[in-house]
């Protein structure tokens, strides 16, 4: 979830400082007025800047009392209208309790060498903004001087007193400044700390080494530095300030001091001072006492007790957010923050810590530096700007266990203190113990989980309903209940429309609910979310209901300064359901799952009873990862996919009636998706989306439906690239390839930088008509070196025999593209079609070497099958082979499968070939027959059948094989192979011949439809027919699922678990094969038919019925 509000603790800074860094942060972005450049300005390297400081002095003296004062001495050059504006009022805040402030001067000088000045009694004296609020901080006061004449272009002067006339602590003082060097050009800042001689201090500044020197009586150190380097306008005008690493900073990015001072020799002295100023407030009086027994009166035990009072000194009492040290630092009395209701940190400490002790518990107050880096070895108040409190209470056992509590975090949950006070140094101070650094918890005191519920419906026009359940037991409940304190009832749909679109979800929002019962629990908000033409509608696309994915990222570009946050250790899950319209079904993503030691990342997509069912998971181990091991968490953010974004569901409608051949070299006549230009949904009259939906009426089939929307964009947009062509591809869908040819190419010529699909689509539509030399001449006109034009022409020449002309080309490819094994592997294939035995295995052991890609290994290993060239080195590849591929597929779900699932299924089975076929080449039939005939069970056809055949022949099974031989006959497309063809055809001459009767009986079925065909019991009289999934193991049906077909038909998956499918997979094999079929059920029929579908996937599953 994003953050909405961060808890902002300011540092102790003089306040003059601030605001000028403030400043410098707003105004880097702003953009400069054009002006006209006087030869002398147009040579400054920072005329550009929005600001430049020419000087920034600091000098503070102090006494061995613990009095002094501070000179702050300032020229900036005002170099934009924007900055002028920031300077025109200067404010310089102080306490009066303990200091005065005086303005000593301020003088504007103009580019024409006069001077202006600002009459400093001019400066009006006003109780701070926070005094407004908070009357108890009366001491701190403000004073304003708005600067006369203060223009662009102009240097502005000014010189701040600030005299400490009262110490904060007898005879003690301390400091810190840290030097600008971020969010501008500081030309010379200067800082000169004087102390008297022979007062003891100790200094600290590792990173800017100096030498102090004596002077009457003082010992004088003076620091100086730079940042001169410039700004940088980007392309919209604006100046962004120069990235400048800053030397003082810890890994975690928080600034240390550049330099810092203090008269404390230990931080046990630091803790006896704060105590003496606070311990006597921490007692209890009768009205704390009367307090803390109401809000304890139903409270039975120590944590109960606890618990209670924190609650009520957490939200009951107002938080006024003033940093430790400014103002005063001894708290008010707990009876003074009682009446007023109302405290800034150690105020509510303080009552806090006065409760809990009236109940007789051990308490103890904490300094502590939120967002600040402490420094050890300089034991001073000035690493503090925050208080918090820790009280002893019986753990499980009923020993004594340190805890630690934030009351000013309000709405956080009991013990769990904000991020940025977690596993920090800081300093506990008990009442009878010296003070000591301790470390705050690193993690909160349960473990973390956030989870967002959606259950959505999809309807046929795209409208998505949804009802959305959000719950947080983290960091971002803390944010979500701040947020919830400041809201009315009316104004929760307004925020959950924002959270909405910041977590990625641009619909509406509606009947958000975001009442807590239990104040203790984590939050919970539930709301109704809608939204017209859900994601990519348009295009037949969806996306799962997922909110954007929280994860940290990392540039690929260079290291990060810092170690890498992760934030708290946590578990984020996001369960999205979505109902998709009758009849609809989808293609879905590959899971996701990754693993490190620091964190796993896992996403899954199902497809169950006509619902999308996606599941997300993250669970962050550790809070933070070293910055040097940026790459391997590189290599983790890039395996989660997370960059690429969510990827697309793909819709079928109930009318998509196209059947593909998974793993067939075919190209589409339609336009590739992603060729298509990309357009904004919300306008469906662009011809880009336009185009794109006619785009996907072409994948689905629907030729008259993109022909009427094509004509008519023809006549509004006559001009539109794709537009023509795509006419073409209709024509050549209905058969007129010349009127397609004209038209195609009158787009070619009048867009030459479309994609080049139109061309492929109708190249294809010529050689199914055998016009070979038209789709010849056209691919040579039009696709020059595209890849994709390249393997088309490829698919060509094989298909009319002319390996030469398609070596040729391949080599070209391969040329270009060394790197590719696919090619590779294709250009061991044709040599071996052209009887080049010797080099096809020298070219497709080259391919595979290296590889653990089980198809490329594969798809080689059945080259040298062929080539009968080392046959044992091919048949511990082709092992190696199966092993992947059974193991991919053991892991695979049923309801997760998609198009990449079923084609490891198809490559495991043409790999059990290529095994099988090896160890039958090798001698050895027994160990080939189980991987063929597994082969054979999903992979019917005649090359698969050939080579079962032989086996049998080889184990002396001639009327099996005989069988097997007219069997493979009847497969779908068995006179294309025509080698193999033509070996049936003599076997069974020959087995014939020698007086052969083949194989008959149950088990030896004399047709394809016979051989796929089951029936199963219709226990639950269920009629009519639908499409069935199933995966098979080796023992026979492991899992199915009901894809399309009436729900009656689903009683039926159980029978088929019954069925025992004898040879499907070699025995003991672990793989799970996907199969396809088809189930019909006649009117009152004791049993179902059982089909196989002769190809499986996704494309045939919505035709099956």
């Amino acid at each position: 979830m994003y953050r909405i509000f961060e808890i902002c603790y300011t540092r102790n800074t003089p306040m003059k400082l601030r605001l000028i860094l403030l400043s410098a942060a707003i105004i880097a972005t702003l953009p400069l007025p054009s002006r006209t450049q006087s030869p002398m300005y147009s040579i400054d390297p920072y005329r550009d800047e929005p600001f430049v400081f020419e000087r920034y002095d600091t000098t503070t003296t102090m006494k061995a009392d613990g009095t002094g004062d501070v000179v702050q001495h300032v020229i900036v050059r005002v170099q934009s209208d924007g900055v002028a504006r920031q300077f025109s009022v200067l404010n310089l805040s102080y306490a009066s309790a303990n200091s005065t402030a005086t303005m000593e001067f301020v003088r504007v000088h103009k580019p024409d060498g006069s001077t202006i000045n600002t009459p400093v009694n001019e400066a009006m004296e006003m109780p701070a903004e926070v005094t407004r609020e908070a009357p108890m901080y009366s001491d701190l006061k403000e004073k304003h001087l708005p600067v006369r004449s203060l223009a662009s272009g102009d240097r502005l002067e000014y010189q701040f007193h600030t005299v400490l006339t009262k110490a904060q602590a007898p005879g003690q003082f301390w400091g810190a400044e840290h030097f600008l060097v971020q969010g501008g050009v500081v030309l010379e800042q200067s800082l000169t700390l004087a102390v008297p001689e022979k007062t003891y201090v100790q200094v600290w500044s590792p990173n800017h080494k100096t030498t102090p020197v004596r002077r009457d009586g003082m010992q004088v150190w003076t620091w100086t530095s730079s940042q001169i380097k410039a700004s940088a306008r980007d392309e919209n005008g604006k100046m962004t300030a120069a990235e400048v690493k800053d030397p003082d900073e810890d890994a975690d990015g928080r600034k240390l001091p550049s330099v810092a001072w203090t008269t404390f020799r230990s931080w046990a002295e630091v803790g006896d001072w704060y105590r003496s100023l606070a311990e006597q407030r921490l007692q209890p009086t009768a009205s704390v006492r009367a307090k803390a027994d109401e809000l304890t009166k139903n409270a039975k035990t120590p944590q109960e007790q606890a618990e209670a009072l924190y609650r009520f000194v957490a939200t009951q009492i107002r938080y006024i957010s003033l940093s430790f040290g400014v103002g005063r630092f001894q708290p008010h009395t707990p009876d003074e923050v009682l009446d007023h209701g109302y405290g800034d940190c150690k105020d509510k400490d303080t009552l806090l810590e006065s409760l809990l002790r009236s109940k007789g518990m051990t308490t103890a107050p904490v300094l502590i530096g939120a967002g600040i880096a402490p420094v050890t070895e300089v034991p001073s108040p000035s690493v503090f700007n925050h208080a918090i409190t820790t009280v002893e209470l019986p753990d499980a056992a009923g020993k004594p266990e340190q805890v630690w509590l934030d009351s000013t975090a309000e709405v956080a949950p009991f013990r769990v203190l904000m991020p940025i006070i977690r596993d920090q140094q800081a300093l506990v101070i008990p009442d009878k113990a010296p003070a000591s650094l301790e470390r705050t918890p690193a993690n909160p005191p349960y473990t973390y989980h956030e989870e967002f519920v959606a259950v959505g419906t999809l309807d046929s026009d795209g409208l998505m309903k949804s009802h959305m359940v959000l719950t947080a037991r983290s960091d971002s409940e803390l944010d979500l209940r701040i947020m919830m304190q400041r809201l009315s009832p009316a104004q929760w749909d307004d925020a959950m429309q924002y959270l909405s679109g910041a977590m990625g979800f641009g619909g509406k929002v509606s009947g958000t609910d975001m009442r807590q019962a239990d104040a203790s629990a984590p939050v919970k908000i539930t709301y109704d979310y809608s939204r017209e033409k859900y994601a990519g509608w348009e295009n037949k696309q969806s996306l799962p209901l997922f909110p954007v994915v929280e994860l940290t990222l990392v540039s690929e570009e260079k290291a990060p300064e810092h170690d890498i946050d992760l934030g708290a250790p946590r578990t984020v899950e996001a369960h999205s359901t979505i109902t998709l319209p009758a009849g609809y079904r989808a293609e879905l993503p590959d899971a996701v799952h990754v693993s490190r030691e620091f964190a796993t990342y896992d996403k899954t997509y199902r497809l169950v009873d006509g619902k999308v069912i996606a599941d997300r998971k993250l669970v962050v181990k550790v809070h933070k990862l070293p910055r040097d091991r940026w790459k391997d968490y590189l290599a983790f953010q890039k395996a989660t996919l997370v960059n690429d974004g969510e990827p697309y569901l793909r819709l079928i409608p109930p009318d998509h009636l196209t059947i593909n051949n998974e793993g067939a070299k075919s190209a589409s006549t339609a336009p590739a998706k992603d060729a298509m230009p990309s357009a904004d949904p919300s306008n469906p009259s662009d011809a880009r989306q336009q185009l794109a939906e006619i785009a996907a009426m072409l994948q689905r089939r629907d030729i008259g439906g993109a022909r009427s929307r094509l004509e008519a964009l023809r006549k509004s947009s006559p001009d539109a690239p794709y537009v023509l062509g795509m006419l073409g591809l209709v024509k050549a869908s209905d058969g007129d390839l010349d009127a397609a040819a004209r038209d195609i190419e009158a787009e070619m010529k009048a867009h030459p930088d479309d994609d080049p699909s139109m061309v492929l689509g109708l190249a294809q539509e010529y050689s199914n008509k055998q016009r070979y030399s038209d789709a010849e001449a056209l691919l040579g006109k039009y696709g020059g070196s595209n890849a994709r034009v390249q393997q088309m022409r490829v698919f060509i020449y094989n298909k009319q025999g002319d390996y030469t002309h398609a070596l040729g080309v391949l080599r070209d490819l391969q040329a270009r593209q060394p790197e590719d094994r696919a090619v590779a592997s294709q250009v061991a294939s044709t040599l071996y079609e052209l009887h080049r035995n010797e080099e096809a295995a020298m070219a497709a052991k080259k391919a595979m070497d290296g590889s653990d890609d089980p198809d490329v290994i594969n798809n080689n290993v059945y080259v040298l099958s062929e080539t009968k060239i080392d046959l044992p080195f091919a048949e511990t590849q082709s092992r190696r082979s199966v092993e992947l591929l059974e193991k991919m597929t053991a892991s695979q779900v049923l309801e997760e499968a998609n198009t990449k699932a079923f084609a490891a299924s198809a490559n495991l089975t043409a790999s059990w070939d290529t095994l099988g076929y090896i160890l039958l080449l090798e001698g050895k039939p027994k160990e080939a027959a189980p991987y063929l005939r597994a082969a054979w069970f999903s992979q019917e056809n005649i090359i698969v059948g050939n080579h079962l055949a032989q086996t049998f022949e080889a184990l002396d099974r001639n009327a099996d094989a005989l069988w097997m031989y007219r069997l493979s006959r009847q497969t779908e497309h068995a006179g294309d192979a025509k080698q193999d063809y033509a070996e049936v055809a003599a076997a069974i001459a020959r087995l014939e011949k020698n007086g052969v009767k083949a194989a008959s009986g149950e088990s030896f079925p004399t047709s394809m439809q016979d051989f796929r065909s089951y029936h199963v019991k219709n226990s639950a009289g269920a009629e009519g027919g639908g499409t069935v999934r199933l995966q098979l193991n080796a023992d026979g049906v492991a899992a199915a699922m009901l894809v399309s077909g009436d729900a009656k038909l689903r009683p039926l998956l159980d029978e088929t678990k019954s069925l025992r499918l004898p040879g499907a997979e070699p025995a003991g094999s672990p793989a799970r094969i996907l199969r396809d079929a088809v189930v019909y059920c006649g009117k009152k029929s004791a049993t179902c038919d059982f089909v196989l579908m002769l190809n499986s996937g996704i494309a045939v599953e919505g035709a099956a019925e």
